[in-house]
């Protein structure tokens, strides 16, 4: 084990589990994110801090139940250590040891032990089914609400599919049918509706708009600037400097090979024509600048080779230039015309799926069951609602820091849920102590953990650029409200050996690598990634494979 590293991820874990300071620490895998909550909790409690006040939430729930047993594990053998050995205990947590903290940190297994419920180590799901069992009147649910496992959900949402699907004629739905059978599976079609299962309500009222106003949104979203295919290919006939691309064509006809002579025989006869000819014979242009597509049918740019050959493409490079310059053009359009249809295929989609959403709700609240997109939802409508802002204040009585592990696969309605718990903590009085010098009880903190590079939940709504949005406007309260804030990181890897983080750091230091996984400084400008080897010569190696390449 390397003396230097393991120094610097004492220093790192001291500085970031500090309970007078409010931190959002950027953590790789094997950096020691558990070992961090962990120490966190306990330096909060030897600080007075009573357990019961501490909430720690975490995404799965063998996240949360590994960190009660280290916990508990820890106590345990505080309680009986000789004094000498709790010591280095409690000097490697960098709290200084005297005989009252030795008793403090014995006493604390007990404590724990014996707090109703024992400690709030949970998941952000869990937390939620128990405040809408403590408040259900207050979010409109039935006191005796019952969550609804995920196969159950799944067999219930699958009825409603069906009955909206064999009514689809009766309901007008289906040109809809028609469009979306023709690109999805029944499979893909069902994780499609379980995909915007997580916001129904959007989804019903997209569905409830007028279908022009509905594509008019969707095509703004996809950046798509036409209203149909037609306006599309009337835009793409215009071509850009013109005169000087004929010019380029009729030099290609005369010095080039026999292929660019057919292209520019092929480029000028389609130019000669009126706009709405050209818009006709649309196929033609595009065979000069794309492939035919072959087995596939996907159809791509011509290499710069396969626009101007290469004796002509050596002597007169302006020729290319020309070529690609009007090829990017006609790629544009493409891609203006893969939106639209991807515009079209999402209005189907809303309005299918929309009445599906509805009829699964309301089966829901028949039987009074929630799932688990349910609670996340339900708990943000009723933090956020001002008529039920007594819920705040009662939670906000017993709550005074809160952990959040995991913090990369947080999506955005599970950040409100906890900006909303923590929202009163830097509000004027809402501080409570000061906190700011170690020996008092640590002011309300917040404390989250993460690493952007491991977000792989998208399609439960977790967003990597969340990560450090979040970061930025928790620091903003926590310093406006005159607290300490720490951006922290865990750079040691008590997991990989040398070459294997070398490699990592390599790849990533590429620019076409970085983005969505390195992270930024304040002036926006990507951070290197560092990982530093706790086991220092420890043998490694990287097997680099050739790719595979994709079926058609």
């Amino acid at each position: 084990m390397s003396h230097s590293a393991t120094r610097i991820a004492n220093d790192e874990q001291r500085a970031a589990s500090d309970p007078y300071v409010s931190a959002f620490v950027g953590a790789s895998a094997g950096s020691g994110k558990t070992t961090l909550l962990v120490n966190r909790l306990l330096r909060l409690m030897l600080a007075d801090v009573h357990p019961g006040r501490i909430l720690c939430l975490t995404y799965t729930r063998a996240a949360a139940a590994e960190m009660a047993i280290r916990l508990r594990r820890v106590l345990g053998e505080w309680v009986a250590k000789p004094d000498a050995e709790l010591d280095k205990a409690l000097g490697d947590l960098g709290e200084a040891p005297t005989a009252a903290l030795r008793d403090k940190a014995r006493r604390l297994f007990a404590t724990v032990l014996d707090l109703p419920g024992g400690m709030r180590i949970e998941t952000i799901h869990a937390f939620c089914q128990s405040l809408l069992r403590r408040f259900p009147l207050e979010a409109s649910l039935s006191p005796h609400f019952r969550l609804i496992e995920e196969t159950d959900a799944g067999a219930a949402l699958s009825e409603a599919r069906e009955a909206v699907l064999g009514a689809a004629e009766r309901q007008r739905l289906e040109d809809a049918l028609r469009l979306l059978a023709g690109e999805v599976s029944a499979n893909d079609f069902a994780s499609l509706v379980r995909t915007l299962g997580k916001r129904p309500d959007d989804a019903i009222a997209a569905a409830a708009l007028p279908p022009e106003a509905l594509m008019a949104r969707l095509r703004a979203a996809l950046g798509v600037q036409a209203a149909d295919e037609a306006a599309l290919i009337a835009q793409g006939v215009l071509i850009p400097d013109e005169a000087g691309f004929r010019q380029a064509l009729q030099r290609l006809a005369t010095v080039g090979s026999a292929g660019d002579k057919a292209r520019a025989a092929a480029a000028l006869d389609w130019l000669a024509r009126d706009p709405a000819s050209r818009a006709a014979a649309w196929d033609a242009w595009l065979d000069v600048f794309l492939t035919d597509g072959g087995k596939t049918g996907r159809r791509s740019p011509r290499a710069p080779g396969g626009l101007v050959a290469g004796k002509a493409a050596k002597a007169e490079p302006g020729l290319t230039d020309a070529m690609l310059a009007q090829q990017e053009h006609v790629c544009g359009i493409e891609d203006q015309q893969r939106g639209l249809k991807v515009a079209e295929f999402c209005a189907a989609l809303v309005r299918l799926a929309a009445p599906m959403l509805e009829d699964y709700g309301s089966r829901k609240r028949r039987t009074g069951l929630l799932d688990y997109d349910d609670l996340i939802a339900r708990s943000e409508r009723l933090l956020a609602n001002p008529g039920a802002a007594w819920v705040l204040y009662k939670l906000d009585g017993g709550i005074d820091h809160v952990l959040l592990d995991e913090v990369q696969d947080t999506a955005p309605a599970q950040w409100r849920i906890a900006n909303a718990l923590t929202g009163e903590f830097f509000a004027g009085a809402g501080a409570r102590e000061d906190g700011a010098d170690a020996g008092q009880r640590p002011g309300r903190s917040v404390f989250a953990v993460g690493d952007r590079k491991q977000s792989i939940y998208s399609f439960q709504g977790a967003d990597a650029d969340a990560f450090d949005t979040e970061r930025a406007r928790l620091a903003a309260r926590v310093k406006a409200g005159g607290a300490r804030w720490l951006d922290g990181r865990l750079d040691v890897s008590f997991r990989s050996a040398v070459p294997v983080l070398a490699l990592v750091d390599a790849v990533f230091a590429q620019p076409g690598a970085a983005p969505g996984v390195v992270e930024r400084d304040a002036g926006g400008a990507l951070v290197p990634l560092r990982h530093i080897a706790a086991r220092a010569g420890a043998a490694g190696a990287v097997e680099l494979w050739p790719l595979a390449p994709q079926p058609p």
